[in-house]
Parts: structure tokens; sequence; C-alpha cells
């Protein structure tokens, strides 16, 4: 019998359809092209947005139901490819969680790693370094009185130390670039943002991206929200001339690159 094999990509998931196609169908659009030998699926970890999915009739499995799916098929072989950015809270409890229940239920059981996992030591792949390129194809023209400023989401319950790693990186390289996040119990906050910019004289202007996968609820509220609270004012409010930029990561093919290199990197260099 032939040997099966697919790909599941798994996205937290959003209930716009337009974000969800530029942002998410794209990337699996791309592993798809990649990887022809192999089926590949889609399972969402949020169930809140599963169910508001299924009241429009749009029906997502999460990642067991995909998975009980494929035992069914009599696939052999499956590579788990997480689209979140970092090895977080949801990434361990809805990704790594999962596959370590099923780790014996395939020949081969592989899970590719999230964007931003390794930094180039003990041999390993710079992830940081790669991301910081990726992400620079999207900032064009930038003035040297501006600050791109990049709002990830962080985790709520403990510190995610990716972002705190990425910033390093990025003032090794001397770029003009700030990263904070979300979730105000995690570093950098927007505190922690604003701190660093007023210490840096000669900003006027301020770049504000989203640093995740998708453009869809907190990048129109939470970061480019009319609202007092969110990041666009907040910065407008310290004296800064703010420029927003509304596209998710997702829709940067840069970034879809790296999910088909760690992909392969799974695959091929057992990584």
């Amino acid at each position: 019998m032939p040997n099966k094999k697919a790909i599941i990509v798994v996205s937290f998931g959003t209930v716009n359809d337009e974000v969800r196609t530029l942002c998410i169908e794209s990337v699996e659009n791309r592993i798809k092209c990649s990887f022809p030998e192999y089926e590949v699926k889609r399972a969402f970890t949020s169930n809140f947005i599963i169910k508001k999915l299924s009241e429009r009739n749009i029906y997502v499995d999460t990642l067991p139901q995909v998975i009980e799916k494929l035992k069914a098929e009599g696939v052999q072989e499956v590579v788990i490819q997480s689209t979140h950015l970092t090895p977080g809270e949801e990434y361990a409890n809805k990704v790594i969680a999962v596959a370590n229940e099923y780790k014996d239920a395939f020949k081969r059981l592989a899970i590719g790693r999230p964007v931003l996992m390794f930094d180039g030591s003990d041999h390993t792949p710079d992830d940081f370094s790669t991301v910081i390129q990726a992400v620079k194809t999207q900032i064009h023209c930038k003035e040297a009185d501006t600050e791109v400023v990049f709002m990830g989401h962080g985790s709520p319950h403990q510190h995610n130390p990716a972002y705190e790693r990425l910033q390093k990186k990025l003032d090794e390289t001397r770029e003009s670039i700030t990263i904070g996040v979300l979730e105000e119990s995690d570093y950098p906050s927007l505190k922690d943002v604003l701190a660093r910019l007023a210490g840096k004289s000669n900003i006027k202007k301020v770049l504000l991206m989203p640093f995740l996968l998708v453009a869809g609820n907190h990048v129109e509220h939470d970061m480019s929200g009319q609202q007092e609270s969110s990041w666009k004012n907040k910065i407008a409010n310290a004296g800064y001339l703010v420029e927003v930029y509304l596209h998710g990561l997702g829709e940067n093919s840069a970034m879809q690159d790296i999910y088909v290199q760690h992909i392969k990197d799974v695959i091929i260099n057992k990584v």
C-alpha cells in the first residue's frame, strides 16, 4: 500500500473571512505547493472561533479531530506545523500536549517548530535573524526619525522570553525597531515600549505594525482602534506622529517561506 502522508497546519484562527484568506490560507497554499506529495489539512486551536464559524456554517476541526480523521484514513506519516509565532502557552497546551497524546498513533509523527524557536546556538538555525529579514521586507522608505514598533501578543499567565530575545537580536543589528506585547502582564508591554521610545531623542514618528499572523481583532481594536487605550492613540498622545500598517505576517511571502522551511527541517533534517 502507498505510504499516505499529511501535513496539519495548526492556527489559532480568525472569524474574519478576508483575513483568514489573506493570512492563514495563504500560508496553507504555500505549503501545499511546496509539498505536493502530502495531503494538507487545517486545524484551529481556538474553540471560541471554531464555534463562531460553525454558526455561519463554516466548519474547522480542532487538532485532535483532524488527527482522528487521518488515523481513520490510514495515513502513516503526519507533520504538525503550527503557525504560532512563539513556543508560548497556546503552542504548549494546544499543539505539543495534543501531539504527545498521539505520538504512537502513526508510523511517524513529527512537529515543525514555531517561527521563533532557535537562536543559532549549539548548531541550531537562527530563527530570530531569519524573522528579522522577513519582517524587514514589509518596511519601505523608513526615515531616520522613524521607529518601527511591532505589537505582538505575549502570554497571559507566564513570561514569554521570545520577544525579549528578538529585541536583543534587533539591537545587535542596530535596527530602529521596537517590539512590545499586548498582554500587560507580559514583557515588554506598551509601557516598556513608550519608555524605550522616550530614550531615543531623535525619534519623531512611529510606524506601528502587527507582529501577529493575522490582522484581526487585535489589530483593528487594540493596535489601531479609536479608543483612548489603543496603541496608536497612546503612542500619539506621547507626542509621536503615528502611521499604522494593517497587514498580518501571514500575508508576507517571506514569512510563508519560514513555515515551509520549518517543515523541510523536520522532514529532512529532523530539526
